[in-house]
């Protein structure tokens, strides 16, 4: 994948400069280094709790921003989790943080504030992930069919997140990506 961008920058700019191309390989080294550091992380994840690992790698991309994500980076959530109520982060976060985010639900999409969990370390916002999608009667659907990535996530989406494309989101960095790789 970081040939063809390479490749793409090289062939369809005009005018070329090394801190163009520079940027380019640091964007798509960000990326394999995330899914290089995930993997093992999602691996884990799906040994404790069977949860696809393909699925645990692109969702936490997704809602993360490959770790770039302010809520990732200060709280170290990786999955967009909000806490039960201002003041109850659940058996694994350690508090609750307010961050601004949008909401699809009522539509059309608005920002709103909300109370996200906040975690000691980035392997419990990942375990507490495996626990809260095994656990949950939201993602009960799911669970039957956890040896199928895809239709996992699309079970997952329908109460996991308010964007009604997410699934796809998902599906597309899971193939983009070849995470079904950590699914073997």
């Amino acid at each position: 994948m970081i040939h063809i961008g390479l490749a793409a920058l090289l062939v369809f700019s005009p005018v070329i400069d090394q801190d163009s191309v520079r940027s380019a390989a640091l964007d798509a080294g960000y990326q394999a280094e995330y899914v290089g550091a995930a993997g093992p992380i999602a691996r884990a994840i799906h040994a404790a709790y069977d949860i696809p690992a393909s699925v645990t790698v692109a969702q936490s991309i997704l809602e993360s921003n490959w770790g770039r994500s302010q809520l990732s980076v200060k709280e170290l959530n990786y999955f967009g989790f909000k806490c039960v109520t201002p003041t109850s982060p659940g058996p694994i976060a350690v508090r609750c943080a307010r961050y601004p985010t949008t909401e699809c639900v009522p539509s059309p999409c608005h920002p709103v504030d909300a109370f996200f969990r906040v975690y000691a370390s980035i392997p419990d916002s990942f375990r507490d992930y495996g626990r809260l999608l095994t656990t949950s009667s939201n993602y009960a659907a799911a669970l039957p069919v956890r040896d199928d990535p895809d239709a996992f996530i699309r079970a997952v989406a329908r109460k996991y997140a308010t964007d009604p494309e997410y699934a796809n989101k998902v599906i597309r960095l899971m193939d983009l990506y070849d995470l079904r790789r950590f699914d073997t």
